[in-house]
């Protein structure tokens, strides 16, 4: 017999380390042609990190994304950079992006006021050009600033850092911390139908929301979500290190052996991004990124005890246990 359920599950994530204390820093230099370098030492290892860092200096700067070159190709030579983890890239080095953004346009207006003749108070920002404020045509541009500080012995370059708070204390035996950058949430609901005859669940619909701040790049974040969902569906229903059957030394050492969903495992997706900018955040944004993955797992051991009233309460769900719980229950 086929058996219908749905489950609900809310969570919420924070950005960056809980008690804080891991700041970013970033340096942006003009080029003899007048693009720009971002050079952080955040790593992008498929989560966006080098598009959407590009998409925060161009708008801190009003520049366009083709004239923002971003390098994080190594630490010996790039700023410094806590870690690329604990969904902090994007608000915490978003944020030293923007301060050195900040810097390097002062920077760019002084040495404009050298070179147009008028002082830094009566001149003006935007696009990437630096004008007079009653007089536009008295202007030059990054470009010119490119070739005449770097062929003329200056050095035109903006420095950032950011700390969203200093280390916090930890209670050591709760592991509670007052402390957190930003808190995103997400809501999930999945529908599962359970063959009681084969414990086997097949999971037909997962429909969720995320508030994750202002959304920087929805293309990237709905890739996020989509390719989390299938993590959470994976811890939920095949992924398995550490069997505990027979023994262990059962447990998983190839790829072969440790089961992950395929395109052939994808239920109907539907996914809300809710926009609510943070006030902290770079232009809003929090950071989301590990949080895509944690809604599933619950939601649907939550329908699977909607559909037949069994609770599993360890992953991975497996027919044995189902068929177990069902054969528990009297059913």
């Amino acid at each position: 017999m086929i058996k219908k359920g749905r489950g609900i599950s809310a969570v919420m994530h924070p950005t960056g380390f809980k008690g804080g204390g891991d700041p970013d820093q970033c340096i942006i230099k003009i080029k003899p042609d007048g693009t720009l370098d971002v050079i952080i030492g955040a790593v992008d290892y498929g989560q966006g990190a080098k598009t959407v860092i590009r998409q925060i200096a161009a708008e801190a700067l009003d520049m366009p994304l083709e004239k923002i070159n971003l390098i994080n190709k190594g630490t010996d030579v790039t700023p410094f950079c806590t870690d690329t983890a604990a969904s902090r890239v994007t608000f915490i080095c978003g944020n030293a992006v923007i301060a050195a953004a900040n810097d390097l346009k002062e920077k760019a207006v002084a040495f404009a006021a050298d070179l147009l003749s008028v002082p830094t108070d009566d001149l003006e920002i935007e696009g990437g050009k630096i004008f007079k404020k009653n007089d536009p045509s008295v202007a030059t541009d990054f470009t010119t600033i490119g070739l005449a500080s770097n062929w003329g012995g200056a050095f035109v370059i903006g420095t950032g850092s950011y700390i969203a708070s200093p280390p916090q204390p930890t209670d050591l035996e709760t592991g509670a911390c007052e402390f957190a950058a930003a808190m995103a949430y997400a809501v999930c609901i999945v529908d599962v139908e359970v063959d009681t005859e084969t414990g086997y669940v097949d999971i037909t619909d997962i429909i969720q929301a995320y508030e994750i701040g202002t959304c920087i790049n929805p293309l990237l974040a709905e890739g996020q979500i989509d390719g989390g969902t299938m993590m959470g569906v994976g811890m939920a229903m095949s992924e398995d290190l550490y069997p505990e059957y027979p023994s262990i030394d059962m447990s998983i050492d190839n790829f072969t052996d440790y089961i992950i969903p395929t395109s052939a495992d994808l239920p109907n997706l539907k996914t809300e991004i809710i926009a609510m900018s943070d006030r902290n955040g770079p232009f809003g944004a929090k950071g989301f990124g590990e949080m895509s993955s944690n809604p599933q797992p619950p939601a649907i051991v939550n329908a699977i005890y909607d559909a037949v009233g069994v609770r599993i309460n360890a992953l991975p769900v497996t027919p044995e246990k189902i068929l177990s719980g069902i054969e528990a229950l009297g059913q």
